[in-house]
């Protein structure tokens, strides 16, 4: 793989699914005013005979170039549909490889300002025992990666941008930890990209406090009124670095997936912080990026570290 940096990197296979993550990384390079690279993998399996199956590389290859092929005509569709809502031809490049999905997708992420795949409708089972590139990448990424859920309505959408492109708000989860600079920077810059206003989320945990009226002691208040201070301290300094965006403060009670999954919509973006693991490991410990990553209604946008 070559090293030059890319802008936005979205991986597609033809289906439906990454149609749709497709649609939406060509929206979100042109709200970044960057360059669109789109990426087919091919992988080569070790089967005995497959050139005489017609399932041999050179087949692969052609069938991933296929795919390039049917992407291109799918954003020049769009392109004179939707003026401005994808990016022009000269901003576009295409590429194929050889290899694993997910691991092309991991290494390109280190290289990329956002790796973008499309997450399919695959049942929690299947998921554990079959994984998912969308949840290997967002795992093991070398960057930010953004999920982009399916969805049914946005099939039938004539410019990508009604239904898939828009980010109406940003929603950032955050915690006193080391990935709150960062969340907080992806989150006001996406904000600040998209004209939407940001809601930073801080979710307290009630299992942390025993008692049935845990939640309405004193200490909870006390600890929900330092915590809006320091926030605001923090997202004050932002806010000097973006003045136009508009950003308040939400605390809630209750585990960070449950409280985001009562407060977004499908027309949101939700910035998390994220921690590279194995995929495994985030199906069997259920970590929070990765539970949300499989329900979350409106793109979820992890912000790994830059490696």
């Amino acid at each position: 793989m070559n090293t030059r940096r890319e802008g936005v990197v979205v991986g597609v296979d033809g289906s439906a699914p990454s149609n749709q993550a497709l649609d939406w990384a060509a929206a979100e390079a042109v709200r970044r005013h960057t360059r669109l690279t789109v990426v087919n993998v091919y992988e080569v399996t070790t089967t005995p005979g497959a050139d005489a199956y017609g399932i041999g590389p050179e087949a692969l290859k052609d069938e991933a170039e296929d795919v390039i092929a049917r992407a291109a005509d799918r954003l020049a569709e769009a392109r004179e549909r939707c003026a401005g809502e994808v990016p022009a031809a000269d901003d576009v490049g295409w590429r194929t490889e050889r290899g694993s999905a997910a691991g092309a997708l991991v290494e390109l992420s280190g290289t990329s300002d956002l790796v973008v795949v499309g997450r399919r409708g695959l049942h929690g089972l299947d998921r554990m025992v079959l994984g998912s590139v969308s949840a290997a990448v967002s795992a093991m990424a070398k960057g930010p990666v953004a999920v982009v859920p399916y969805d049914p309505v946005a099939e039938s959408s004539a410019c990508p941008g009604d239904v898939v492109g828009p980010v109406r708000r940003v929603v950032a989860a955050v915690d006193f930890d080391d990935h709150l600079g960062r969340v907080l920077d992806l989150a006001f810059d996406e904000a600040h990209q998209a004209g939407s206003p940001l809601v930073v989320v801080h979710a307290l945990e009630s299992e942390f406090i025993a008692g049935p009226y845990a939640m309405e002691t004193a200490w909870v208040h006390r600890y929900q009124d330092e915590a809006t201070t320091r926030l605001e301290e923090e997202l004050g300094r932002w806010h000097d670095k973006y003045p136009s965006v508009e950003w308040s403060i939400e605390m809630a009670h209750g585990s960070v997936v449950d409280v985001l999954g009562r407060r977004i919509g499908a027309h949101d973006l939700v910035v998390v912080g994220g921690r590279r693991h194995s995929p495994i490991v985030g199906r069997l410990l259920r970590s929070d990026a990765d539970r949300l990553g499989r329900n979350a209604r409106c793109p979820l946008l992890v912000a790994h570290a830059q490696r």
